[in-house]
């Protein structure tokens, strides 16, 4: 029976937006062979040696690896002219406050386990800061808002005071300490010369008269002293310490054999450093040493359970704002968020990351959701050349990992798929383009030509030009037919380029608010049916050929030629 629709009913098909409102994730993540970024991997490892060759890391050491899922994918090390032994993949480094990382996996998975609630106050955990009041809002502080760095507590204490390191403070200004200000100093950590660590009684003594840097829940402000308190929680479900909670919960599992709260053999130890400095209570916010090979095996574990850890949340999705446009702050990573990477494209790359630094270290950690790849960075010695290193490793890596995605979605799914029925004359044609991906060119239903039709119509709604294209975008769902052939849950969307319009009021709007954007890839139902749900079928199992496309709504499967 021949279907009879109104295509005005077609026009809220998916959400209308601007280019820039464009979809993040236009594929599936690539599929990658020790090949895959061969190309991209020389210009890397080149660019990395053009720096050595000019001295820039004469007195740094360094240890890069780069993963998917699947494995590791490259690795580049590096030891300076002052390292006495040779870097490798097991060489272990100050990771500082990607120890972050460890705690907040350790809370997600407490939370996931029953054992607590990322909405508990801290203070069911910690019961020392009950009744305390002010100056801190400790009853309004909750387990989520520490993760977040959204609990407005200060960041450090026994620790980055400049009473530590003016000799005369009155040369930027500042009063002479007095003696009494003097007596009521801590004696630990930077206070000792890092002889003594700041035990519990130390930190929970210091909070009781600590001020706020905002009230809970107003604003980020990175606090180590909130993971601190967390890791006083892990203490306390488990009834172990901290240190040994990590142990037996994180480390054994995944066979981080080296990461450890003490300095391994294996370390990139250099002079005039924290190297060995035992950070006692500081632990859960910085304490860990670990390597590349350690880091990349974390890494790979996070990407893969992100989604999975606990029901409360997704560990890669932001909880906050942080300073400017396009960074966020996550449980707790530091999540970037660029439209300005991509060659060819205005769309949007998200980088989960997490920096660590302690005098002479730093390490870093990528995780590239949407091309399935992780890196992880350490560094000991100099750090000034820390930002080189990081954009002839990241940047080339994301381009590459890009137009890997790209080559393999048009080999993949591009192509026209008919009707077997040939009396229905219906058929689609879906082309491939960098700027647009998978997008459909022509599309023919029971004889009507669709895009003919559809595109002035949404351009009227839309009060827009009509330099429309329709996007296909997946939603990494999957159906199973009775013969087990494996379906992808994909999605139409329409995207409008440019302003459109030519009046200078709409202009001017359009440019304003181009960045404005409303997530909403299930507009409209026909019989029940989601109106812009697309399947792609494979014969056999997932990793088999496309062989139809199905348009639910349209009661169509359609093969491919």
């Amino acid at each position: 029976m021949k279907l009879v629709y109104s295509l005005p009913v077609l026009l809220p098909l998916v959400t209308q937006a601007l280019a820039s409102c464009e979809p993040e994730i236009p594929f599936h993540p690539p599929t990658y062979t020790p090949d895959s970024l061969a190309t991209v991997f020389t210009h890397v490892d080149a660019a990395i040696q053009a720096l050595i060759a000019a001295g820039v890391f004469n007195s740094t050491s360094f240890s890069v690896q780069i993963a998917s899922r699947e494995g590791p994918l490259h690795a580049v090390y590096h030891a300076g002219l002052d390292t006495a032994n040779p870097v490798h993949g097991s060489s272990a480094y100050r990771i500082a406050s990607n120890t972050k990382l460890f705690t907040a996996l350790g809370i997600l998975q407490e939370e996931a386990a029953g054992r607590l609630s990322l909405d508990d106050r801290i203070t069911k955990f910690v019961p020392a800061l009950r009744g305390i009041g002010d100056p801190i809002q400790w009853e309004k502080i909750t387990l989520r808002t520490l993760l977040a760095h959204l609990s407005g507590i200060p960041d450090n204490y026994a620790e980055d005071d400049l009473v530590l390191s003016l000799s005369d403070p009155t040369v930027v200004g500042l009063p002479p300490v007095t003696a009494a200000e003097a007596a009521g100093f801590p004696t630990c950590e930077g206070f000792s010369d890092y002889q003594t660590a700041c035990s519990v009684t130390d930190l929970l003594d210091w909070v009781e008269t600590a001020s706020p840097v905002f009230p809970p829940k107003v604003e980020v402000s990175y606090s180590n002293v909130g993971f601190d308190l967390l890791g006083l929680v892990l203490a306390n479900v488990s009834n172990t310490t901290y240190e040994q909670y990590v142990q037996r919960a994180i480390l054994q599992p995944l066979n981080l054999t080296d990461t450890s709260f003490t300095p391994p053999a294996t370390g990139v130890a250099i002079a005039d450093s924290y190297w060995g400095v035992d950070l006692g209570a500081g632990n859960p916010s910085g304490g860990l040493y670990s390597s590349a090979n350690d880091m990349i095996t974390f890494l790979r574990y996070a990407l893969v359970h992100a989604n999975r850890i606990t029901p409360a949340l997704n560990w890669f999705l932001p909880a906050a704002y942080s300073s400017g446009a396009h960074s966020f702050l996550g449980y707790p990573w530091e999540i970037f968020r660029t439209p300005a990477i991509l060659p060819n494209s205005s769309r949007s790359v998200t980088m989960n990351t997490k920096g660590g630094g302690l005098t002479g270290y730093y390490s870093y950690s990528f995780i590239l959701p949407v091309y399935d790849l992780v890196l992880f960075m350490g560094v000991a010695g100099d750090l000034t050349g820390l930002n080189d290193l990081l954009a002839d490793v990241v940047d080339p890596i994301v381009v590459g990992a890009e137009a890997l995605a790209q080559t393999q979605l048009q080999a993949t799914y591009a192509g026209t798929y008919v009707a077997p029925d040939t009396s229905l004359n219906s058929s689609i044609t879906l082309s491939h383009s960098l700027q647009q991906s998978l997008y459909i060119s022509e599309w023919v239903s029971n004889g009507t030509d669709v895009l003919a039709a559809l595109i002035p119509l949404v351009a009227t709604q839309a009060g827009t030009g009509d330099n429309i294209y329709f996007q296909i975008i997946p939603t990494f769902e999957t159906r199973t037919a009775a013969d087990g052939g494996v379906g992808e849950v994909w999605r139409l969307i329409n995207v409008m380029e440019g302003n459109g319009g030519d009046s200078e009021l709409r202009g001017n709007a359009t440019s304003l608010w181009a960045d404005y954007c409303v997530s909403n890839i299930d507009p409209l139902a026909y019989a029940g049916v989601a109106l812009n749900e697309v399947v792609f079928w494979r014969a056999g199992n997932a990793s088999a050929p496309v062989t139809e496309v199905e348009l639910s709504a349209f009661r169509v499967v359609l093969a491919k030629e």
